[in-house]
């Protein structure tokens, strides 16, 4: 399987367990992947919010189904944009 082809694969997993198992592996983009999926779960994202990588953040922060009390802490990031993203995200939530 391609690169491409296995991130389509991570970006479409619906299944928590198998999101964990790819996150484990720490593979290039998974994480980012995870980040960006609408169908990731909102306890891996809680996860990804300690990421090194601030693209990884970003991506939580934006993502809707990151839970609010993530997005609360978030919103504390050091990263501006972070802390922005998050705002807007549990705005969009709230309404």
């Amino acid at each position: 399987m391609h690169a491409e082809e296995y991130l389509q694969v991570v970006r479409n997993c619906a299944n928590e367990e198998e999101q964990f198992e790819f996150l484990k592996q720490n593979k290039p983009g998974m994480a980012l992947e995870l980040a960006k999926s609408t169908n990731v779960s909102p306890r891996v994202l809680d996860i990804l919010t300690r990421h090194p990588l601030i693209t990884v953040r970003h991506e939580v922060a934006k993502n809707p189904r990151c839970a609010v009390e993530t997005l609360k802490r978030l919103s504390s990031d050091k990263d501006m944009l972070v802390r922005d993203y998050a705002r807007r995200t549990i705005l969009k939530a709230l309404k």
